[in-house]
């Protein structure tokens, strides 16, 4: 019982490899890159032009923004660099930088009827 499944098993496998050589399907996989080094073009492309789109087609403020987060988290593939800063730019009631000056920065009051417990 054993062997017969261990002849099947291997009969499927060789009946595999033939098919792909037969096919040429074998080296076409052989071309995409594994592990680390790999990049998913289709995520940069996605990520890349929801962030162009936030900062109204600015590739060279895209480019800063991006190699800042590469020095802040400098393990990371270049589609989650532009995920992260496209949740910088879209962050609900963030002001850029350059929108409001020093000055005119101040704490967020609190909400009117919300009772506060601590300061």
């Amino acid at each position: 019982m054993i062997l017969t499944t261990l002849l099947l098993v291997a009969g499927l496998a060789a009946a595999a490899l033939l098919l792909r050589r037969v096919l040429g399907g074998g080296e076409r996989y052989e071309r995409i890159p594994r592990g680390p080094g790999r990049r998913d073009s289709a995520q940069d492309v996605y990520w890349e032009a929801r962030v162009l789109a936030a900062l109204n087609g600015n590739r060279a403020a895209l480019e800063r923004h991006v190699l800042g987060k590469q020095r802040q988290k400098p393990g990371l593939k270049r589609w989650e660099l532009l995920r992260l800063v496209h949740l910088d730019l879209t962050r609900r009631g963030a002001a850029r930088p350059a929108e409001r000056p020093a000055t005119e920065r101040r704490r967020a009051s609190p909400r009117g009827g919300t009772f506060r417990t601590h300061f």
